[in-house]
C-alpha cells in the first residue's frame, strides 16, 4: 500500500457520494465540467487524431475520466483502490467496453505495456517522495518506447483561503496543518463525508520527479479557463494543473 493510505473501508465512506457531489448544485457542475474539459484537453494533446493500444487510468473512480481516455485508445483498463467506486463503474453499461479492477498502482502486475497512463487527483494521495519517485519509474517502466500521460492534480492556488472560501460554496471543506517547501498536507471532507488525508505536492516537484522519464508541459488551464467560458465572478486561479507529455527515447 502508499504509505499512510487508508484502508478501503475508510476509502468507500470517503468517496461513496463523490459522484453526486460533482453535481451536487450548479457551482459544483460548472467547477467539474471544467476539470473534464482540461483532462480531455491534456489528453486531445498527447493523442492528437490517433489511437494508442493499450491505455491505463489510475485511481479512476467510477470511470467518468476514464470515459475520456476511451475515446482515444483500443483497449482501456480502469484501476482505484475502492471497491465501492469499482462495483459502480463495472455496473455502469455506458463503461462495458472499458475493463475496471480494485488495484493499488504500487502492487498492480499489468498484462503489458501500455501507450496512454493517465491519472486525476492521484498523485495527491501518495503521502512521501519515495514512493512519489517509485511510481514515477514504474509508470515509465509499464509504458511502451513512446508511451504518453497525463495527470491532473492540484495547483498551488488549491490550499489558499480564497479556495477555501471558494470550495465551501460546494460544500467541500478542507484545513491545511504542515506546509513544507514540496508540499502541503491537511484534511478534507465533503458532503459530510469521513475526514481524509490530502497531500498537495508543488506542481514543480512533480515536474521535476517525472523529467527524467519524460518530455513535459503543462496544459495552460487559465487560457482554457478564459477561452472555454469557465472563467466566473470570483476570478479565482485554476485550482489543479494539467501536466503530460511523451517518454524520453531510450528509456
Amino acid at each position: 500500500m502508499i504509505a499512510k493510505q487508508p484502508d478501503n473501508t475508510q476509502m468507500n465512506g470517503t468517496w461513496e457520494n463523490y459522484a453526486e457531489f460533482k453535481t451536487n448544485n450548479s457551482l459544483s457542475a460548472r467547477y467539474y465540467a471544467f476539470v473534464t474539459a482540461c483532462f480531455k484537453a491534456g489528453i486531445k494533446a498527447v493523442a492528437g487524431t490517433g489511437y494508442f493500444e493499450n491505455a491505463l487510468d489510475i485511481a479512476c473512480g467510477t470511470g467518468d475520466n476514464t470515459l475520456l481516455v476511451a475515446d482515444h485508445a483500443r483497449a482501456v483498463t480502469g484501476i482505484d483502490l475502492s471497491h465501492e467506486q469499482i462495483k459502480k463503474a463495472q455496473s455502469n453499461p455506458a463503461l462495458n467496453h472499458i475493463r475496471f479492477e480494485e488495484a493499488d498502482f504500487l502492487s498492480y502486475l499489468p498484462d503489458g505495456k501500455y501507450g496512454l497512463i493517465t491519472a486525476a487527483w492521484f498523485h495527491n494521495y501518495i503521502h512521501n517522495g519515495t514512493d512519489q519517485r517509485k511510481v514515477a519509474e514504474k509508470i515509465a517502466t509499464a509504458l511502451t518506447e513512446d508511451g504518453a500521460v497525463v495527470f491532473l492534480f492540484p495547483s498551488d492556488s488549491f490550499t489558499r483561503t480564497k479556495t477555501k472560501d471558494y470550495f465551501a460554496r460546494l460544500n467541500w471543506q478542507q484545513a491545511w496543518y504542515e506546509h513544507q517547501a514540496d508540499l502541503a498536507r491537511g484534511v478534507f471532507s465533503f458532503q459530510g463525508s469521513p475526514w481524509d488525508t490530502m497531500t498537495c505536492w508543488q506542481p514543480l516537484f512533480l515536474f521535476e520527479t517525472y523529467h527524467p522519464y519524460f518530455e513535459l508541459h503543462f496544459l495552460d488551464t487559465k487560457k482554457l479557463c478564459v477561452e472555454m467560458g469557465f472563467l466566473d465572478e470570483s476570478y479565482l486561479n485554476p485550482t489543479f494543473e494539467v501536466m503530460y507529455g511523451r517518454k524520453r527515447e531510450g528509456l
